[in-house]
């Protein structure tokens, strides 16, 4: 459970690089600001998570089946499947996970300021800077994230795997 978690976790985090800081807010990563460009206008929305895919069919559940898969999003529980970005119109974000399903006793919020330019979203939060390479579809629908990360399946044997997570856009 907890390697599970380490994942779940790590959709929050998910990064190419994290700036930190010490309790000295002089020293702080200042908040991202200005208007946003028509790009950034397009991509401000709420975007949910709908796919953990890895490259490696990997068995996550203890359920005494033997039946690894590439798709690991089915394997988590609602609650975690529960993760959403709200990318505003006024440059801030939040990032929530397990919000909606009732029950969830792992809920995480995380909130800040975003900047989008080409295939790089820059998030500022809490002191840190976190720069994501992403890819956008065609139809500006989708935002896509891979990471690499080691995965403890339901044997206990590690397993290394490249993971592509979806975001789809919510529409009104």
């Amino acid at each position: 459970m907890k390697k599970r978690n380490a994942l779940m976790i790590s959709l929050a985090v998910v990064a190419l690089m994290i700036v930190g800081c010490n309790n000295d807010d002089s020293n702080c990563i200042p908040d991202l600001t200005g208007e946003l460009s028509s790009e950034e206008t397009s991509f401000s929305h709420t975007w949910v998570l709908a796919e953990i895919v890895s490259d490696k069919e990997i068995d996550l559940t203890d359920d005494n089946d033997d039946n690894p898969s590439t798709d690991l999003f089915s394997q988590y529980s609602a609650c975690e499947r529960d993760a959403v970005y709200e990318f505003k119109n006024d440059r801030n974000y939040a990032f929530k996970q397990g919000q909606l399903p009732s029950g969830c006793n792992n809920k995480q919020t995380s909130v800040g300021t975003w900047k989008l330019e080409g295939n790089t979203l820059t998030l500022v939060s809490f002191c840190n800077m976190r720069i994501i390479d992403i890819e956008i579809n065609t139809e500006k629908t989708s935002f896509f994230i891979e990471d690499n990360f080691n995965f403890t399946d339901a044997k206990g044997t590690v397993v290394n795997s490249n993971v592509k997570f979806t975001y789809n856009k919510v529409t009104n």
